[in-house]
């Protein structure tokens, strides 16, 4: 009994269900006038708010998040970002995001291996998610209000380049695997051959064509995870007791080695980002106007004057080493060299 109930507790890690037939919008499957270059990202929170400031109340949020949403069908238990893509140069708007693939990869983590808090940061399998699941999602989140968006037009410059990105980012890196076959929430996807997060992923694109703002900093959230709280093949294979998620209460502070004694942990969060274009909407500070697409909340700013390095790679060199990517890495090289 006590078992099963854990099984139920932990399963908020799993982020997606099989979506219905329900669909967000059949106008956005129109054709974008002559000169019309729009990216959005579409923000879908949390349905419970998560609460980062310790691993015990990270656990402890997590854990209530789930128990009152376990019959919410069509649910990102972490939130998710998705990305549109509406732009002359297409033959009709692009709606895409980057999600995790398999389930019992997750499940095998979390209860065979006992990874801990390393189930945030591991590297898993991953794919492209499809129109029509976002469609529908997308739809769903629309009638729960949990559904926001922040939408830039751009250059036609700008909207090439970010095609050209996805068409290397979906493209194969080697013979087996494109670094879309791969999600988690340690990847940054303008580094070579990593995948992604969902949050990652928008933001990344508005990082290719110099969209980012100093404010967009409010969207980032960054922890230190105690190298207790990992476990699996990133920590000699340690088994996380779930008590000990429950018990520390605070992440790692100190002047220890990165990578030993812990593990820096960033994501831009859905809900955080949520929860700021809300607030723009309040503001109207005159950059960001509030607008409505079908109903749905959302604002939008014009960026189509913004300048970006044309000639600047679209992947570049990790700089700084993280204990999540070298064990990925290793294993990219070892699969090439078979």
């Amino acid at each position: 009994m006590i078992k099963f109930f854990q099984l139920r507790i932990y399963l908020f890690f799993i982020s997606l269900l099989l979506p219905n037939s329900k669909v967000f919008s059949e106008n956005n499957l129109i054709t974008a006038p002559s000169g019309v270059h729009e990216l959005t990202l579409y923000l879908m929170p949390t349905l419970h708010p998560l609460d980062w400031e310790s691993p015990s109340a990270l656990y402890k949020s997590m854990r209530s998040c789930y128990i009152k949403t376990i019959g919410r069908p069509d649910n990102y238990l972490l939130g998710h970002v998705a990305v549109g893509l509406k732009t002359s140069l297409l033959s009709k708007p692009l709606l895409t995001a980057q999600t995790s693939g398999s389930l019992k990869e997750k499940l095998d983590l979390i209860f065979k291996k006992k990874v801990g808090y390393a189930i945030i940061g591991a590297p898993l399998q991953g794919r492209i998610e499809t129109e029509a699941e976002l469609r529908h999602k997308l739809h769903v989140y629309a009638k729960r209000k949990k559904l926001t968006f922040v939408r830039y037009q751009i250059s036609e410059k700008a909207a090439q380049r970010i095609l050209d990105f996805m068409k290397r980012y979906s493209g194969k890196m080697n013979d087996k695997y494109a670094p879309s076959d791969f999600y988690g929430g340690a990847f940054w996807p303008r580094f070579h051959h990593e995948g992604s997060g969902c949050s990652a992923f928008g933001v990344a694109l508005l990082d290719l064509v110099n969209l980012i703002q100093p404010e967009n900093e409010e969207w980032e959230l960054n922890v230190k995870i105690p190298m207790h709280l990992i476990g699996g093949e990133y920590n000699n294979n340690k088994r996380v007791k779930y008590s000990t998620l429950r018990s520390t209460d605070k992440w790692y502070e100190g002047n220890g080695k990165v990578n030993e004694d812990y593990v820096v942990y960033s994501v831009y969060e859905p809900s955080i980002m949520f929860d700021w274009v809300m607030k723009k909407r309040q503001e109207q500070d005159g950059e960001y106007n509030a607008v409505e697409e079908n109903g749905i909340p959302g604002v939008m700013v014009d960026m189509s004057n913004v300048v970006f390095d044309e000639t600047e790679p679209f992947f570049m060199p990790r700089t700084e080493p993280n204990l999540f990517i070298n064990h990925y890495l290793e294993k990219i090289k070892l699969s090439e060299e078979r």
